[in-house]
């Protein structure tokens, strides 16, 4: 079979243990999406735009919505750990397969230090000594690697164990956002905060689209994949994968715009004297409770501001286990680390690489503004990719029913698109740093091929022209192409640059052998 279908250990996936149910799959997608995310991200997105944060949380929303359903509909037609790498490579050829591979590899690395170092940053209310200005001191960085490395032994004994942990954990990260919204709301509801900020966007629309990725809103919805990432590991994934991740993305939408409304609304309007960007809350949620006469929940909100996030890493250490795991699967990274441990049935492997690198970004950064922001873009170039896969194999296979049925390819057309203005809305900043290390992805798939092939160039495209542009464009960049002209353009383009991957997808799936078209379904 050729590299593009075969796994390099295909009989690892059999040692995968198939035993998660609809609330299993449900409540460990939970904790994967309400982390660090819930706690900081309204904050950085109320300072960054004031009121119009509820357009970037609308415009997050709608594009977590859309992967969604891809996801869902990928895992439907074919349930496998670690797909959100395999299926873009199955669907597209070898050289998309090792740049997204890339891609969430490094989002698999960096995900654990952004939830360790959140944790350790709201530790700082009763350990001042482990922040130093906004990141973390020395030993503070410390006690965050110490945290991955803790919750890391938790993982490898095996799927069960971390289900029935998850249980208990997800049921508490759920009564507490849902109360600090009751509560809050209840104590300060002040509609006039709109006009003392400024008004409804007091620094433009821009300034909204802008948060999107660099205030954390995307990354605070990472982990809406996690049941159809574990898909393999699913009873029944047709039916548990759709329920328990559609459950999750209707909840953490209602909660995150009731968290936005409290830091909108429900903030003492005398801390609005410099305008929105003036506002400087170190625990931002928890001084919030304090400001309204709160203290007692205060102190819930810090204890939980330590365990929420620590649950999120809990589990987001074995999701990202099987990134890597797929991304080994894929043939990028040593096949070593495809292998599953016989008696525990994980990616023991894996799971240990990612927290090995995962020490050293905690001890190079330190912040958590700092690592969300970048894991964002990564984040979103992947789903740009699934985007894709989902549109290619539907077409590619009429007959088989996936889970979206006609609305695959419009669903993942509105996705891709939606995905590149949120990758170009990142900011020149970020894409001028994240574009060159992606194209490492690139640089690994000539070294490992035998045979230089043009499909799925178009991703390579796909970031040359996110480049070129945000130099060019007013997020960010030289200015040269004004907003909204800019977001336009970048639209516009990405459509164009979505029918070159549906192409070239279709063309890849048709230069299939029937063994190898038999092995996809």
């Amino acid at each position: 079979m050729s590299e593009t279908l075969s796994a390099v250990s295909p009989d690892e996936d059999l040692r995968l243990r198939r035993g998660l149910g609809t609330t299993s799959l449900a409540l460990i997608t939970f904790s994967s999406v309400i982390g660090s995310g819930w706690l900081l991200a309204p904050y950085t997105a109320a300072k960054a735009a004031g009121p119009a944060a509820f357009l970037s949380w609308t415009i997050a929303s709608v594009a977590t919505a859309l992967v969604s359903l891809a996801f869902i509909d990928l895992a439907f037609r074919h349930p496998m750990s670690g797909g959100n790498v395999r299926w873009p490579q199955l669907a597209s050829g070898p050289l998309v397969g090792a740049v997204v591979g890339w891609a969430v590899f490094l989002q698999a690395v960096s995900a654990g230090p952004s939830e360790s170092t959140a944790v350790v940053q709201y530790a700082a209310k009763w350990l001042p000594w482990v922040m130093s200005g906004e990141s973390l001191s020395w030993p503070g960085r410390l006690i965050a690697a110490g945290l991955l490395v803790f919750f890391c032994a938790i993982n490898l004994f095996g799927i069960k164990l971390l289900a029935r942990v998850n249980n208990v954990v997800a049921t508490i990260k759920v009564v507490i956002p849902a109360l600090t919204v009751i509560l809050l709301l209840a104590s300060g509801f002040d509609t006039t905060n709109v006009a003392t900020g400024g008004g409804v966007a007091p620094y433009g629309v821009s300034a909204a689209l802008t948060a999107v990725v660099g205030g954390g809103l995307v990354y605070s919805f990472t982990g809406i994949n996690a049941a159809a990432v574990m898909s393999g590991e699913a009873k029944d994934p047709r039916r548990t994968v759709p329920r328990a991740t559609l459950i999750v993305l209707a909840g953490t939408i209602v909660l995150y715009m009731g968290l936005q409304a409290v830091m909108i609304f429900s903030l003492p309007s005398g801390l609005l004297g410099s305008g929105w960007h003036g506002i400087n809350l170190n625990s931002p949620l928890a001084s919030l409770a304090t400001l309204l006469g709160l203290s007692w929940f205060a102190t819930v909100l810090l204890a939980d501001a330590i365990f929420s996030p620590s649950g999120s890493l809990l589990i987001g250490i074995g999701v990202k286990g099987r990134y890597t795991y797929g991304a080994a699967q894929n043939g990028l990274l040593p096949a070593a680390l495809a292998k599953v441990d016989a008696r525990f049935g994980i990616p023991r492997r894996a799971l240990l690489l990612n927290v090995g690198i995962g020490s050293v970004i905690v001890l190079t950064f330190g912040n958590w503004k700092s690592i969300a922001s970048s894991l964002s873009f990564y984040y979103g170039l992947s789903y740009a990719a699934v985007s894709v896969a989902v549109t290619v194999l539907a077409a590619s296979t009429p007959m088989e029913k996936g889970w979206l049925r006609r609305w695959a390819i419009p669903v993942g057309f509105a996705s891709f698109v939606l995905s590149g203005l949120i990758l170009y809305w990142s900011t020149w900043e970020k894409i001028r740093v994240a574009v060159p290390l992606l194209l490492i992805g690139f640089l690994i798939y000539l070294v490992r091929t035998s045979k230089l092939r043009a499909v799925g160039g178009w991703l390579v495209g796909f970031l040359v022209m996110l480049g070129l542009l945000s130099a060019l464009g007013s997020f960010g960049g030289a200015g040269v192409v004004a907003a909204p002209y800019d977001s336009v353009l970048v639209g516009v383009l990405s459509a164009g640059i979505w029918w070159l991957a549906h192409r070239s997808g279709l063309r890849h799936q048709r230069s299939l052998t029937p063994q190898e078209a038999r092995s996809m379904v």
